[in-house]
């Protein structure tokens, strides 16, 4: 149970780069998030993106309170955009909610072995319930289109280092058509933008292997992106961090886990979301 409260953050910080689901048991708030007026009633699910601004307002709440890092749902840049202060419908909220009423009671059973597989459930779980609700199953099209459209991503997820990889190469790999292929990946803003995004993505993957000894300019020369000031802008854009800001943090995570006499308990709790 949690008293009122009024919570503020005009910046994103690097230590909450995390999707938070909260099942609200009653209470609620209301508030702007991101310029986005909301309003979060007693038995809602809703999601807030934490790496964007947060000005809120609650009355007295209980709640249970998951976080996920953002890497799980990379490959889902439409439900990223997206997520910011949504609210399930009460069918899929009361599915997720369900299932996170499951996990709260499970946690105190559940050894270190287990966290990375829990982590990726629960994240797949979020994804059916949210991204996939009403709303988003009209966006993303007719069943077939969802079918071609992970084929696509397949493509580009095992070509992200290649120079070949452009809509051209892409048309001709997938059959499509170039206005069919734009049509699929309108929701992330044209295929461009999705592969850049991946491309991205995928460096800043490589930034947080405490065992990547490349140059942040030979990760991103290796990913296509020539020129490292350009790069550097554009990372900043996409995720609110520089590139050396990713690795500082996870090299002092890395040193963290090499002092602590728990490290294995230390990775599970960044695991499933600190």
């Amino acid at each position: 149970m949690t008293r009122s409260q009024c919570f503020h953050q005009a910046h994103p910080s690097e230590r909450v780069d995390h999707i938070l689901v909260q099942v609200h048991r009653s209470g609620g708030y209301k508030g702007d998030l991101d310029g986005e007026a909301t309003r979060v009633s007693p038995g809602c699910v809703s999601i807030i993106d934490l790496a964007r601004p947060i000005d809120t307002r609650s009355n007295d709440t209980d709640i249970i309170n998951v976080m996920v890092p953002r890497y799980h749902f990379d490959s889902h840049p439409a439900f990223l955009n997206a997520a910011h202060g949504r609210v399930l419908s009460p069918s899929r909220g009361a599915f997720l909610a369900d299932y996170l009423e499951a996990l709260l009671h499970r946690l105190p059973e559940v050894e270190c072995r287990e966290a990375s597989d829990i982590a990726d459930i629960t994240s797949n779980m979020i994804l059916a319930c949210a991204f996939h609700d009403v709303e988003a199953q009209q966006s993303v099209g007719s069943e077939l289109d969802v079918l071609v459209r992970e084929r696509v991503k397949r493509l580009i997820e095992n070509s992200l280092a290649s120079s070949q990889l452009t809509p051209e190469w892409l048309c001709l790999k997938a059959g499509l058509s170039r206005a069919n292929l734009y049509r699929l990946f309108s929701i992330e803003g044209g295929v461009v933008r999705y592969i850049q995004y991946r491309r991205m993505a995928r460096v800043r993957r490589c930034l947080e292997d405490p065992r990547e000894h490349r140059t942040i300019g030979e990760i991103a020369e290796h990913y296509g992106f020539t020129s490292q000031a350009h790069f550097s802008r554009r990372f900043k854009k996409t995720f609110l961090l520089l590139p050396g800001e990713v690795r500082h943090t996870a090299q002092r995570w890395a040193m963290q886990d090499d002092n602590d006499a728990s490290p294995c308990l230390s990775r599970w709790l960044r695991q499933l979301g600190r």
